[in-house]
């Protein structure tokens, strides 16, 4: 068997924040570029929830938007260093952002608790794939670098970022009926590789290119550190492993629609038949509309708060319509489930109503209201 190579011509490397570049593909980028090759950077954040390393700049921590924009300068000018022939883009046009991480009981990188349901991990692989199948398109590159299956020291933005890799290779794979990039990932100490990238030379390079990012890079002597006491060396070199883009990860959105179409129908079923009961006392009090309506904006709202997304929230409602619309039809029997009442007219528009108001407000962060509750400023 022949020895695998990477010295594609036109290359593209999908990473997850500013620094990620040159951190784990540095040594690479310097290379090929000296080879002649194209080189496009697509990253996926702006590194909004950074840990910053300097004193007098740890006032951006929290302010996403300013950290935001002082990370991307910083990856800029990184990308500077490597000469002009590397060319940069931002991915998509809704601006994923930064999820963070936090460290599990078992000592494991994970998503946080308090997900941002604008971040990169919250929008979900396919919503990204589309984006990274775009520049795929737009760009042609022979061969695609990014991260592991485990998303490296498995950072959840990593993670979905091999994910979205994968199955836009995939989807760009079939439209090209079989012909598509070299899929590769990095190779993390420990794991097979089958091509390692780093001189002298590319080591002056990647060294310039992290000085650049000295808001999250530490520099000391001869290597560079994101943690204190865990130094590497400029000129260790970057490693890499030729893969297939696994099956599975097209297969990863159907879970959502294995339970969020039944729950729609159940919604819309359970609502219907609930919402023409009156209270015992009083023939005027549609109660058991209030509840039916009460149990659709909390079941919405629960499903957008606790998957940090609307996707299975779309899913959930297009179906709950449906069968709301099905049912105020005239059934087969003759009988109409829910009359041209002022309670059924309540009932079969302002649920859809409630559900289109939870899904187009701008952002829910219930971060925001725990701390307000306990007195936070």
């Amino acid at each position: 068997m022949a020895k695998a190579t990477l010295n594609a011509k036109r290359i593209l490397l999908v990473h997850a924040h500013p620094d990620d570049e040159s951190l784990f593909t540095g040594h690479l980028i310097a290379e090929r570029l000296a080879a002649g090759a194209e080189v496009l950077v697509l990253t996926l954040t702006r590194g909004e929830r950074g840990r910053v390393k300097l004193d007098e700049i740890k006032s951006l921590e929290g302010r996403l938007e300013s950290m935001g924009h002082f990370r991307s300068n910083e990856l800029l000018n990184a990308l500077k260093e490597y000469g002009p022939g590397v060319k940069h883009k931002f991915a998509g046009t809704r601006a994923y952002l930064d999820s963070g991480m936090r460290v599990n009981l078992f000592g494991r990188a994970a998503k946080p608790r308090d997900l941002d349901e604008m971040s990169l991990t919250a929008a979900g692989s396919q919503v990204i794939a589309d984006d990274i199948l775009a520049e795929l398109k737009s760009f042609k590159p022979d061969a695609v670098v990014t991260y592991n299956a485990k998303g490296g020291y498995g950072h959840p933005d990593h993670v979905v970022a091999h994910r979205a890799t994968a199955s836009a290779l995939r989807q760009y794979a079939r439209a090209r009926r079989g012909r598509a990039p070299q899929f590769w990932v990095i190779a993390e100490p420990g794991e097979r590789a089958e091509v390692s990238v780093g001189n002298a030379e590319t080591a002056k390079i990647k060294r310039a290119a992290l000085e650049a990012h000295a808001s999250q890079v530490s520099i000391s002597g001869e290597g560079y550190s994101l943690v204190e006491g865990k130094e590497t060396r400029f000129d260790a070199p970057e490693r890499f492993r030729r893969t297939n883009p696994n099956p599975l990860v097209m297969l990863s959105p159907l879970v959502t629609i294995f339970w969020a179409i039944p729950l729609g129908v159940l919604m819309g079923l359970a609502g219907t038949l609930m919402h023409q009961v009156r209270a015992q006392n009083s023939e005027h009090t549609p109660i058991g509309l209030i509840v039916a309506l009460i149990s659709v904006g909390a079941l919405a709202l629960a499903l957008r708060l606790l998957r940090s997304s609307r996707g299975a929230l779309y899913l959930t409602s297009i179906t709950f319509g449906i069968t709301v619309f099905t049912l105020a039809q005239r059934q087969a029997g003759g009988e109409v489930l829910i009359p041209s009442n002022d309670v059924g007219t309540i009932w079969a528009y302002g649920s859809i109503i409630l559900c289109a108001v939870i899904i187009l407000f701008p952002q829910i962060r219930p971060a925001i209201w725990r701390k307000s509750a306990s007195g936070h400023q």
